[in-house]
């Protein structure tokens, strides 16, 4: 039997899979100190950035240099860095800065990561076994990590709240729940396209309580809020039912559950669309940013990312017809649009 020997270019590439991890901690630390923030009027030499986040010049600089060198931020001469397109991202509050979100992923759910093994022997949830409870009750108990984490996911919606209004006419519509709908952002943008349509943004009480305030003067006859559960009830009657990032948070038999409260609550007629990701039916070997957000999925609660086909069950046995699949342009989210006949 001939030797095995590991190439020496593929162990490089394994160390740069392994980098990305390194890379990683340090978009923590610039986001946790705003660097993003102190270079948006322009650049400024480390020296100044130290002063300014009360930190170690050289640690600093070591940090900033691994960033430039991947492109993140730009290093400029003297040890002067400048803010780039890439570095933007890290902003803090503007559309689409992922700032929050990497908070999260890199502080709550970071250390469930580094636990998937125990979800491939036991197929639990490693977050609730490092945190002994599960991510939903985590933030009922850390009300601040909540707060960032719908930051994050708002900041998110950027990505793909052009493409779902770009894409589906929601003009036929008179009215339109949105489950599940936060602090309203997909509502809001939903509404300004479709100026005869009203909404109704359906949530947790405690979530509602701070929507209500963000709901914009140009939208508030047209644009009302509901509370509850979706595993109980939600508004009846409606039209139009949208669910962004909600079922891949859960299991079949969670989602199932609620797709019938939905099913049971929507007229004949009536449209639900699934905004989530949709892993390609036919894509062994090929990268989807959907493999690795299943991934997530896997590390921090009971839900996945699925297929077309997957989907298509999915929604079948809640008694719904599966209609098509609707690509808005970013591999992170399409719409599954189905019916109820």
């Amino acid at each position: 039997m001939e030797k095995l020997e590991i190439k020496p270019e593929l162990t490089s590439k394994m160390f740069e899979v392994l980098g990305g991890m390194w890379i990683t901690g340090c978009v923590k630390t610039a986001s946790e100190l705003n660097i993003a923030d102190h270079l948006m009027h322009g650049p400024k030499t480390i020296s100044s950035l130290a002063q300014e986040t009360d930190s170690q010049e050289m640690q600093l600089y070591r940090i900033m240099r691994a960033l430039s060198s991947v492109g993140i931020f730009e290093e400029l001469d003297s040890k002067t860095f400048a803010l780039n397109d890439l570095g933007a991202t890290l902003l803090t509050g503007v559309p689409g800065t992922v700032k929050d979100f990497v908070l999260a992923n890199m502080s709550e759910h970071f250390p469930a990561f580094a636990d998937l093994t125990y979800s491939v022997k036991t197929g639990k949830v490693p977050f609730e076994h490092v945190h002994g409870m599960n991510l939903w009750d985590y933030y009922k108990k850390y009300p601040e990590l909540a707060a960032n984490f719908g930051r994050g996911m708002t900041g998110l919606s950027g990505m793909e709240l052009q493409g779902i209004i770009q894409t589906y006419d929601f003009t036929p519509y008179k009215t339109i729940v949105d489950i599940g709908g936060g602090n309203g952002i997909m509502m809001y943008a939903i509404l300004n396209s479709s100026s005869e349509s009203s909404g109704i943004i359906f949530d947790e009480a405690h979530v509602i309580e701070k929507t209500i305030q963000l709901i914009p003067e140009n939208l508030k006859a047209r644009c009302s809020v509901a509370t509850g559960s979706f595993f109980d009830k939600v508004p009846e009657g409606a039209d139009l039912y949208t669910m962004k990032w909600i079922i891949h948070d859960w299991n079949d038999e969670e989602c199932i559950k609620i797709l019938k409260v939905c099913y049971d609550a929507m007229p004949k007629g009536a449209t639900l669309l699934i905004i989530d990701a949709v892993i390609p039916d036919e894509s062994q070997n090929q990268p989807h940013i959907a493999k690795l957000l299943d991934i997530v999925m896997m590390a921090c609660i009971t839900g996945r990312e699925r297929t077309a086909n997957e989907f298509k069950k999915l929604v079948e046995k809640a008694g719904f017809t599966f209609h098509r699949v609707i690509d808005i342009g970013t591999e992170a989210k399409s719409i599954v649009e189905c019916k109820k006949i």
